[in-house]
């Protein structure tokens, strides 16, 4: 039954794949700018991140902990997802891109993604950005050579783990978030969700992009 709620999903999905302009850094030529070692800033997430799994007690619950800090005080970014300038602006390096999203308290699939790897990995968690397709109204792929989306994987008792921040905040309500999208099981991942490369399927035998 919770395969076919996934794909009922699609049908209604609020956030079009060809929104995610510039939530790719380093796939799109045009957003990436380099930056020199005098022009880096000293910006960090660290301090957020101890207050925010002050009261954790193991590493699932700084993973909780996070996740609904992020969920609780990040909204989608409608403004960012519809210029292109600001995306050109704001996805010159990960750092900037979580600069942005905590000034704004707003992010795209990407700004969630990041800010979710940088928190994770200032309390001693390893958290992966993961970049990849996803299908559309009609159940499809579109035939994009670029990735259209960007999640999560995140290490728990040595294990990696899946999770959409952006989707778990789109399908939620005024009570919160869709969990279904916190460490889901990868064989349900998979239905909605192909990563660019196949080894974040986290499946034994991952099916080709053109299977999905």
């Amino acid at each position: 039954m919770r395969k076919l709620f996934v794909f009922i999903f699609f049908l209604g999905f609020v956030f079009s794949s060809s929104a995610q302009i510039g939530a790719v850094i380093g796939k799109n030529k045009d957003y990436e700018k380099p930056t020199s070692k005098k022009q880096k800033s000293s910006y960090s997430t660290a301090a957020l991140a101890f207050a925010i799994t002050k009261d954790a007690a193991s590493d699932e619950d700084k993973v909780l902990a996070i996740y609904k800090w992020i969920t609780s005080n990040i909204s989608y970014d409608n403004e960012l997802r519809l210029s292109s300038t600001l995306q050109k602006q704001f996805y010159t390096s990960e750092e900037n891109v979580i600069k942005k999203v905590l000034e704004r308290k707003m992010a795209l699939c990407g700004g969630f993604a990041f800010l979710f790897k940088s928190l994770c990995g200032n309390v001693g968690l390893s958290a992966e950005v993961v970049h990849g397709f996803t299908k559309d109204y009609s159940r499809k792929v579109k035939k994009n050579k670029k990735p259209n989306h960007t999640w999560s994987a995140v290490k728990l008792d040595g294990q990696w783990k899946l999770l959409d921040i952006t989707w778990a905040i789109g399908y939620g309500s005024a009570k919160g978030p869709d969990d279904f999208w916190l460490l889901t099981k990868p064989s349900e991942f998979i239905y909605s969700h192909y990563p660019e490369e196949s080894k974040w399927t986290l499946l034994e035998s991952p099916i080709s992009l053109s299977e999905f």
